[in-house]
């Protein structure tokens, strides 16, 4: 005899794209990542007009800002969507870094792709593989 009206339930790890918590989802995450490179580069900033510290050392901050920052975009994503953490994460990465070029780039007086933009390219991508992975095993 077969039961009417009950419907399998469904699964806590599925996730739907045409959900509208999953945009808002990812649109928070590189919020979050932007919100951290501000608190980093403000910080940086701070250090730089009240300490010693040298200017040389701004290539590294950035690379370790773009690394934090995209991690925290891909564990967002991941946590988002409960799946494929390591591919959402470099998707977070991605976005993330074609978003800062472009900010850069609009507030400068050029626009060329150079070896650092590939460089930061790597390195978000890493930081949000990363951040994904955590993010999609998080408890």
């Amino acid at each position: 005899m077969k039961k009417e009206g009950k419907q399998k339930p469904k699964k806590k790890t599925e996730t739907t794209m045409n959900d509208g918590k999953t945009g808002l989802c990812l649109v928070r995450g590189i919020a979050v990542a932007f919100a951290i490179t501000c608190i980093i580069f403000i910080g940086f900033g701070i250090l730089l007009t009240y300490t010693s510290l040298s200017e040389e050392s701004l290539p590294l901050v950035s690379l370790v800002c773009t690394a934090l920052s995209a991690a925290a975009a891909g564990y967002d994503w991941a946590a988002c969507m409960k799946k494929k953490g390591i591919l959402w994460g470099m998707a977070a990465g991605a976005v993330y870094t074609v978003l800062l070029y472009l900010v850069t780039s609009l507030a400068s007086d050029r626009f060329a792709v150079e070896l650092s933009s590939v460089m930061t390219l790597a390195v978000a991508l890493a930081g949000g593989a990363v951040g994904g992975i955590l993010g999609v095993n998080r408890k």
